[in-house]
């Protein structure tokens, strides 16, 4: 595969461009189609239209549910948050919060509310909103909900002030309530279409087919259209409060094959090609009217096997484990991923604080995971399922993963048979209900802060979908408590340490490649950046 060197310093030139609290609300219209003939000459002059082309793999956009690596892009467009990551790079920041303070012992976050903020159906936010979306969040208890477990309760002393009670010190909190389960719903709205924030809302709230089709927040678009794997169109939000940048409409093309996105933007169909890869980029190069972006994620690529025997059989087994780490090909899976890929050391991304940086290029070592597979029982190899999923990891597919894993466990007598499953057909429910015996999936943040790879440990939302339960190794899970009470970012940094090196060559996960995002644009946008809360902030897009 070409391997070829890209601009990286595109990426931070664009970042610079704008900064406004992106986001939106809509009090929504129904689904439908849109003229794709009309719409499809974005690029004409003086067009304020922009076409994006993205990935697939997600079932909902309603915000108390999203938990996939898309729907953020359309969250992050259509709702605002109390802070929001601006830049890869930055600390979170207010955007509908004003100020903040903590207490002394970190126990209680007071956030004080801008004035003057309107939803898209003209209704005023209040702190009555901010407390309807993080109790609907944590109520619901869909996949996301987690992410509200340290907030014990919620008080609203008047309309623009928001006090949070927290069961413990959260190092963490601030970037939390970036992600997109947190983000500020109309709640007017969201109950005239069956919302409820009560502890019940499990099982009585019937918002979420309205907020599949519709938009209810603050910011800069609303969604007018979704046709599920096929298109999502948001328009300029007539009641923005802030300040919007000069594009009317996205249209957001469900379109995961990097070579139809690198034809359709070349062919000028579509403005930005989020899922390219090191071929496709190459394609590229040179062309007119194209810039591209090569830049480092913190997405990565992993392996899980099963501790449940019942599930994972031999791959259960911590030597069997250990013999698939030393098998794998590293530095070949980099190269199927494409130029910018690195191999974590373990859990914590090269990026984050606390990262231990990159696992050695000579790990691999056939001889000692033949050892290791007849120390287990096992000499002659054995038989396995590995369960793959039609999703993409920034471009690359995980049925190339999942093949390059087969080639490389074959070297040391390990057959594996492929089974793909469509998320959408029972993947996704058996990943989650921790019945898959042996896979590749991918990770990307949900809130950009080291703390949300502590669900990789034991008891972890993630932990346990591997069978790993907190009373495996409760030593381990222990960690997950120090490290979000640190008090400060030595001793954060110093548990975060410890836990990759305990996890470097033990439990039920291999981190297989963290990687890099290949974005091709037009050049006649500016703002267009990797980021990695938001894969595309569309709210700093504009139009030369």
């Amino acid at each position: 595969m070409k391997k070829k060197l890209l601009t990286a310093a595109l990426c931070l030139a664009v970042s610079l461009a704008c900064s406004a609290c992106g986001g939106n609300g809509a009090d929504g219209t129904s689904a439908g189609k849109t003229d794709a003939a009309a719409e499809g000459a974005s690029q004409a002059a003086g067009s304020n239209t922009v076409v994006v082309a993205m990935g697939s793999g997600f079932s909902t956009l309603d915000p108390g549910y999203v938990y996939e690596k898309y729907p953020p892009l359309i969250v992050n467009a259509c709702y605002e948050n109390l802070f929001k990551f601006y830049s890869n790079d930055s600390a979170p920041e207010p955007c509908l919060a004003d100020t903040y303070e903590f207490s002394e012992d970190g126990l209680t976050l007071t956030v004080k509310l801008k004035q003057n903020v309107t939803f898209a159906s003209g209704n005023p936010m209040t702190s009555a909103d901010v407390l309807f979306s993080i109790n609907r969040c944590k109520n619901l208890q869909g996949n996301p909900s987690f992410i509200c477990d340290t907030i014990e309760s919620m008080e609203a002393p008047d309309d623009y002030t928001v006090v949070f009670h927290l069961t413990q010190a959260d190092s963490a909190i601030l970037s939390k309530l970036t992600y997109s389960s947190t983000a500020v719903l109309d709640s007017a709205v969201v109950k005239e279409h069956g919302g409820t924030d009560a502890e019940d809302a499990s099982s009585t709230d019937t918002a979420q087919s309205y907020l599949d089709t519709a938009s209810a927040g603050s910011g800069m678009y609303v969604m007018t259209s979704y046709i599920p794997d096929q298109e999502v169109v948001l328009e300029k939000n007539p009641n923005y409060w802030g300040e919007a940048t000069n594009v009317d409409k996205f249209i957001i093309k469900i379109q995961p094959d990097a070579n139809t996105q690198m034809m359709t933007l070349s062919g000028g169909d579509i403005d930005v090609a989020m899922n390219m890869t090191d071929d496709t980029m190459s394609e590229l190069e040179g062309a007119e009217n194209i810039s591209i972006i090569n830049g480092a994620t913190k997405t990565v690529g992993f392996v899980m096997m099963n501790m449940d025997e019942a599930y994972g059989g031999p791959v259960s087994n911590p030597q069997v484990q250990n013999a698939i780490r030393r098998a794998l090909d590293y530095t070949g899976i980099q190269t199927i991923c494409g130029s910018g890929t690195i191999t974590p050391y373990d859990i914590i991304q090269v990026g984050f604080m606390g990262s231990k940086g990159e696992r050695p290029a000579d790990y691999t070592n056939l001889e000692e995971a033949k050892a290791l597979l007849a120390e287990a029982g096992y000499p002659d190899g054995f038989d396995v399922d590995l369960t793959v999923t039609d999703l993409d990891m920034e471009g690359i597919l995980l049925t190339d993963l999942a093949q390059k894993i087969k080639d490389d466990l074959s070297q040391v007598g390990i057959n594996v048979n492929i089974v793909s499953q469509p998320w959408a057909a029972g993947y996704g429910d058996a990943y989650r209900d921790g019945t898959l015996g042996f896979t590749v999936m991918y990770w990307g943040t949900d809130y950009n802060d080291p703390n949300v790879q502590l669900e990789f440990l034991p008891g972890g939302v993630v932990g346990k979908r591997a069978g790993w339960s907190a009373d495996m190794d409760p030593e381990l899970a222990a960690m997950y408590e120090k490290t979000m009470s640190a008090t400060d970012n030595d001793a954060r940094i110093a548990v975060l340490e410890e836990i990759q090196d305990a996890m470097y060559e033990h439990g039920p996960f291999i981190m297989a490649a963290q990687a890099p995002s290949h974005i091709g644009y037009n050049t006649r946008l500016e703002g267009v950046a990797i980021s990695d809360p938001y894969a595309l902030d569309l709210t700093l897009i504009h139009v030369k």
